[in-house]
Formats: C-alpha cells, sequence, structure tokens
C-alpha cells in the first residue's frame, strides 16, 4: 500500500467506512419499516449516530495515513481525477433526485401514500447520496488505476 497516493488512501478508506456505515445504516430502516417503527425520532437518532461514527472513522483513518505519508503537493491530475468523479457522482446524484421528485408526482397524483410518506422520502434521498458517493469513490479509484 506503500505506492498508493494519499488521495488513493483516502478514497479507499472513505469508501470502505461509507460502504459497511451505509449498508447497516440501511439494513437498520429496513428493519424499523419492517416492524412499524420508522419515524421521526428513531430515524433521527439512527441517523445521528450513524453519522458521528463515520466522521469519528474518518478523522482517525486520514490522521493514520496522514502521519505514515510522506509530503506529497496535489498536482493536475490529483484535481482532474476529483473533479471528473465529483462530476459523475454529481449527475448520479441529480438524476436520482429527480426520480424521487417524479415518484412523489406521480404517487401523490394516484394518492399512493408510500409516495409521499416523508420518512421514505428522506431515505431515498439518503439512498441517493450514498449511492452518488459511492460511485464517486469508485470511479476516484479507477481513475488513479488507470488514469484520467
Amino acid at each position: 500500500m506503500n505506492t498508493l497516493s494519499f488521495h488513493e488512501k483516502s478514497a479507499i478508506g472513505t469508501l470502505i467506512a461509507t460502504w459497511i456505515i451505509g449498508v447497516f445504516y440501511f439494513h437498520s430502516v429496513w428493519d424499523l419499516w419492517q416492524a412499524g417503527q420508522l419515524h421521526p425520532g428513531s430515524m433521527t437518532g439512527l441517523a445521528t449516530g450513524l453519522v458521528v461514527l463515520l466522521v469519528m472513522v474518518l478523522v482517525g483513518y486520514h490522521i493514520l495515513i496522514a502521519l505514515t505519508a510522506r509530503r506529497e503537493e496535489e498536482d493536475e491530475r490529483d484535481k482532474r481525477i476529483a473533479v471528473r468523479a465529483g462530476n459523475i457522482g454529481g449527475v448520479v446524484l441529480r438524476v436520482g433526485v429527480i426520480g424521487i421528485v417524479g415518484h412523489i408526482l406521480i404517487g401523490g397524483f394516484f394518492d399512493d401514500p408510500i409516495a409521499t410518506s416523508p420518512m421514505l422520502i428522506a431515505n431515498a434521498l439518503m439512498a441517493v447520496v450514498f449511492v452518488a458517493t459511492i460511485i464517486e469513490l469508485v470511479l476516484t479509484l479507477v481513475f488513479y488505476r488507470r488514469g484520467v
């Protein structure tokens, strides 16, 4: 792992931590929904706790890789990779949000209670952000490996 740059190590750690905590979050939300306990209080507590955990894990990980890495400057390649991966992740995010808005509008037209449930809408938006973030991190790693 010594041949990887700080940005690559950062993307790997962020991808792994985000994936594990995100999957745990959505599994927990699914269990709450199946039990009929999906309400703002339970969802807010779960989301807040996992966000704090994610921040603590990422701060600790980045301190660790910063202490063990050699000093390196961000170059044009790093900037191009970040912009390209970020742009694609942004497109995924926009398409997902537009899809959710369309689902709300169409479901509201047919009086579908699931389409207008605030808790399900919030979790659908969280899922879109999660997927866009995972795609951006994976693309960052791909662009570092194969070049931009």
